[in-house]
């Protein structure tokens, strides 16, 4: 008797050991929140609905939102994952990207991030630039890049993206656009979004450019201008610049085939220039002298 129960908690803490990130870990809320939450309850705290996720009926998803109260539990847009499937070594697990289906529901854009929280509380890892999910967008499908090129380091003290993927504690999904402080802290303004499929990948998201083909940045580095130029012309895009904390520094619409953005009063560092339109997007790094 006693062997076997000996021999059962050590099954259970083997089990428990290894149980970590590995690629195709998904949650498709078909049979719960499945560990995804605001770190305690609330009234707003995310839920399961039945149906009409990305593939219809029958399709479960999980619906978010928060109070926009000040402080508390639920009140930025964000939630979280600590299970041991979700959390541990992204990198020897071969994790380079996290992708999801999401929809937004609400009456205002959401700037979505990934963030990684490591075993030094908080200290994270944060997807630098953010996907856009304009107000009243329908399912679609959204990438984020999970490694050192695709991310910077936020808390106090930081610690290098390179570490944090190797001994991950949480993981959260946010809205962020780079206006709020801590960079890591979702949004305190009442959002709405439903997420499905969430899923580590061992691929990096690489968007196909259909509408303009490949985009160019010269001279780079620079000190005074910065020149953008198109392959081919489509009047639905816009150009945008972050720096490397993801906020957003320039926007504006591209009008030419070739376009001259004055960066002489920018800091010195490294930006993140980014064409896009409603379908797809692409991004750039560029040094400041």
């Amino acid at each position: 008797m006693i062997k076997t129960l000996l021999f059962s908690a050590l099954a259970l803490f083997i089990n428990f050991s290894f149980a970590q990130i590995s690629v195709g870990q998904s949650s498709d809320f078909q049979s719960g929140t499945q560990g995804w939450e605001h770190g305690q309850a609330n009234a707003n705290s995310p839920f399961v609905v039945a149906n009409n996720g990305p593939a219809g009926a029958g399709d479960a998803f999980l619906r978010t939102t928060n109070s926009g109260a000040p402080s508390g539990a639920g009140s930025k847009h964000a939630f979280i994952n600590s299970q041991p499937e979700w959390t541990g070594n992204y990198t020897s697990a071969g994790v380079v990207s996290i992708n999801f289906d999401v929809q937004n529901t609400g009456t205002k854009d959401l700037s979505l991030r990934i963030g990684l929280q490591s075993n030094n509380n908080s200290r994270w890892a944060v997807t630098s630039v953010p996907v856009v999910i304009s107000a009243g967008t329908a399912w679609t499908n959204v990438s984020f890049n999970i490694d050192e090129a695709s991310m910077f380091s936020a808390g106090n003290p930081a610690e290098m993206v390179s570490d944090i993927l190797t001994d991950v504690t949480i993981i959260k999904i946010f809205s962020n656009d780079g206006t709020i402080s801590p960079e890591y802290q979702g949004d305190s303004e009442v959002l709405f979004s439903d997420y499905d499929n969430i899923t580590a990948s061992s691929s990096l998201s690489v968007t196909d450019f259909i509408p303009t083909g490949e985009f160019t940045i010269s001279p780079n580095p620079s000190r005074n201008k910065l020149n953008v130029k198109l392959s081919s012309y489509n009047e639905s895009l816009k150009l945008e610049v972050f720096d490397v904390l993801g906020k957003k520094i320039h926007m504006g619409k591209v009008t030419n085939l070739e376009t001259t953005v004055n960066v002489s009063n920018w800091k010195s560092g490294v930006y993140l220039v980014r064409i896009s339109n409603d379908n797809v997007s692409q991004t750039k790094r560029f040094i400041k002298l």
